[in-house]
């Protein structure tokens, strides 16, 4: 049902007025008040909401209409509408400047009335829709900016949060982000029919990673099949923000996403998607840089990242770490009679020997030409069964190779407690030792 509009009456004539109000009340309009000075005018304002004032020009004491007007603009955003037993260019120039939304000279008929107040009215939420549009692309400025900077997906979603609540007044959103064959929710719910977990095809979150952009739901009937729980929801809309993450919002009411929102929500999601990319890029050139681009295990600079941080939690949780040195035998000799391109052929085929072995948790490095370095967490004594183990894997996969050559490899271990009276360097010096005892009983090509 839609809501009465509140007029409020200024005119010093009681008996015209009344004529006004029984007038408007056959249109539905609900009238406030009738005030007959400026004083009273305002103090009605402050005191009951007010949709629209139908003002007198001339009234009695020490304030005309125009005047009341401005007091009460002042203070207050309303539509203002003048009335007058005449207009001269003195009087228009005047009204003017009050930006008023209509003027109507007695005698007043009743649907010229009606009708000047409908194009007021609809005028004013013209130009107060437009004017918050205009704030909320003012404000959207700083999100944007802001967007440009973070350094983390955290980050990106805390700025965008904000934005949504603050500029466009939407509470009920998550975010989600796919991992493995499930789309996880990466924000707090603010409504209970968000799940912690959707399967990458489920519901409205799977339409959502499927699709290549955005849709919009703006009536439950469009979208009740997909999510039959969403009883009491009435509009959905969804961005995908990248090939991994997605947005979406509800609303209680139908229609809530209209054409004005969303290019306006559109702006911040851009951005957002933007971010997302630029961090995913430069998290992908982090990974690029620290990646030996032959084999595709790690380099010495993610060694000299990552040790501190490990050891650190080796010592937190009284755990061993365990260092495996591989060094592939004759190299130079293989670069020698068959050529360089072989001698890589060599290492990608001790790279691939190590990875076969390796668990999810080990940590593989080329650390230098011909050699590897495997970082176990958690692990003692044991490292001497995983050396087995590779060595066994090496005999394995030259039986299987389609090389002109075998390769071997010579290997040695060493453990790391926080126990030891030894420091990192102190143990893969060691491990490295014992390869060398190992290497002067390497085969020859």
């Amino acid at each position: 049902m839609q809501e009465q509009i509140n007029i409020l009456i200024v005119e010093d004539d009681i008996i015209f007025a009344n004529e006004i109000k029984q007038a408007l009340e056959k249109f539905n309009y609900n009238i406030v008040d009738i005030a007959k000075t400026s004083e009273s005018a305002i103090q009605i304002v402050k005191k009951n909401k007010t949709d629209l004032v139908l003002v007198d020009i001339i009234l009695e004491g020490n304030f005309d209409g125009i005047n009341i007007i401005n007091k009460i603009q002042q203070e207050y955003n309303i539509p203002v509408i003048y009335i007058a037993s005449y207009f001269n260019k003195k009087t228009i120039n005047k009204i003017k400047l009050t930006a008023p939304y209509g003027y109507i000279t007695k005698p007043i008929r009743d649907y010229a009335l009606f009708s000047s107040i409908e194009i007021a009215l609809y005028k004013f939420q013209i130009d107060k829709t437009m004017k918050e549009t205009k704030d909320k692309i003012g404000k959207l400025h700083i999100p944007v900016i802001e967007l440009t900077t973070c350094k983390s997906i955290n980050s990106i979603l805390k700025v965008t949060e904000s934005a949504l609540r603050n500029i466009f007044s939407i509470f009920n959103f998550a975010f989600y982000r796919k991992e493995k064959d499930q789309l996880v929710l990466l924000t707090k719910r603010t409504l209970k029919i968000f799940k912690s977990k959707y399967h990458i095809s489920e519901g409205i979150a799977g339409k959502a990673f499927s699709s290549d952009g955005s849709f919009i739901y703006n009536r439950h009937i469009e979208f009740k099949n997909i999510e039959p729980e969403w009883e009491n929801i009435g509009s959905v809309i969804s961005y995908k923000l990248s090939s991994e993450m997605i947005f979406i919002a509800v609303s209680n009411n139908e229609m809530a996403f209209d054409k004005e929102l969303t290019s306006m929500l559109s702006i911040l999601i851009k951005h957002a998607k933007e971010a997302f990319s630029r961090i995913g890029y430069e998290k992908l050139l982090e990974k690029k840089a620290m990646i030996d681009p032959l084999t595709n295990v790690y380099n010495r600079l993610y060694y000299n990242q990552t040790i501190e941080k490990q050891t650190e939690l080796a010592k937190r949780y009284n755990n061993n770490i365990g260092f495996i040195v591989v060094d592939i035998d004759n190299l130079k000799k293989i670069n020698d009679k068959f050529g360089h391109s072989m001698g890589d052929e060599a290492i990608k085929f001790v790279a691939k020997i190590i990875l076969s072995q390796a668990r999810e948790s080990d940590y593989i490095i080329r650390s230098g030409g011909d050699e590897f370095l495997i970082v176990l967490q958690q692990t003692g004594k044991e490292v001497d069964f995983i050396k087995n183990r590779l060595r066994k894997a090496m005999f394995d996969f030259n039986k299987k190779s389609k090389l002109s050559f075998p390769v071997y490899f010579s290997i040695g271990s060493a453990f790391w407690n926080f126990d030891m009276n030894k420091t990192i360097d102190n143990i893969i010096d060691e491990a490295d030792s014992n390869m060398y005892i190992e290497k002067h009983n390497s085969t020859d090509i």
